[in-house]
């Protein structure tokens, strides 16, 4: 067995940037217009995270993360890489775990439900976080392809690609979640968006720093609900 130090990064990507970004524009073609639907869904579950109804704002963040996993990773990346398949099993099995996290049971929802207005409380750092990767993943996310020259068949957008999907998901996760309900959840999102920065890295895409930002600004906002906000809570919840 060879010294795994000899080996390198691109050793473990098994295909060029023309067949990677080809699978891009691919399924953008196959499934135009879904875009139209699916950004909408990520821009109402967004919304909803935002003001705290988390019930639907997580129905739909996990209709998508299925959708993505199914139709993208396993679907299709899988036929190029082999860790597609488990990539997309992984965001079903977040997706079936936001569902668990986010619908009412004999505990309530993930948040307290009792609380101030959204234009009258004060807004957490993870919450803010949320804010700005949910804004990347919806809205910047598709303009990256155009601006760095590939044209707007492979521009990518929430809901039919996993980068921008999972960067907007940790968002809209970091508005909803705390604590223990968030990391297994986010884990999953931030394994996909480190790996794909990676890949992105070997491709030669310019882009693939801003998804390393987007993974480091979304671990150190659940490393503060961690911590910051595994204190507070307990204020919160005492007058519901």
């Amino acid at each position: 067995m060879g010294d795994w130090t000899s080996y390198a990064v691109a050793d473990f990507v098994p295909f060029t940037a023309e067949v990677y970004f080809r699978l891009i524009a691919r399924v953008s073609e196959r499934l135009w217009p879904l875009h139209a639907v699916t950004l909408g869904a990520g821009l109402a579950a967004a919304g909803l995270a935002w003001s705290g109804r988390t019930r639907i704002a997580g129905m739909l963040l996990a209709a998508i993360l299925a959708w993505v996993g199914v139709v993208f990773l396993a679907g299709e990346y899988a036929q190029l890489n082999w860790a597609g398949t488990w990539f997309g099993g992984a965001f079903v099995a977040a997706a079936a775990l936001l569902l668990l996290f986010t619908v009412p049971g004999p505990r309530g929802p993930a948040r307290p439900p009792a609380r101030p207005p959204a234009r009258l409380r004060t807004r957490s750092v993870p919450e803010l976080a949320g804010l700005l990767l949910a804004a990347l993943g919806l809205l910047v996310y598709p303009l990256i392809a155009p601006l760095a020259g590939n044209g707007w068949s492979r521009a990518e957008t929430f809901g039919i690609h996993p980068d921008p999907t999972a960067v907007a998901a940790l968002g809209i996760v970091l508005m909803m979640l705390r604590g223990s309900r968030l990391w297994p959840v986010g884990i999953v999102l931030l394994s996909w968006c480190l790996v794909s920065a990676l890949t992105l890295q070997v491709l030669d895409a310019p882009w693939a720093y801003l998804l390393h930002a987007a993974a480091g600004v979304a671990l150190l906002a659940m490393l503060w609900t961690s911590v910051a906000g595994g204190r507070s809570r307990p204020t919160k919840s005492s007058g519901s």
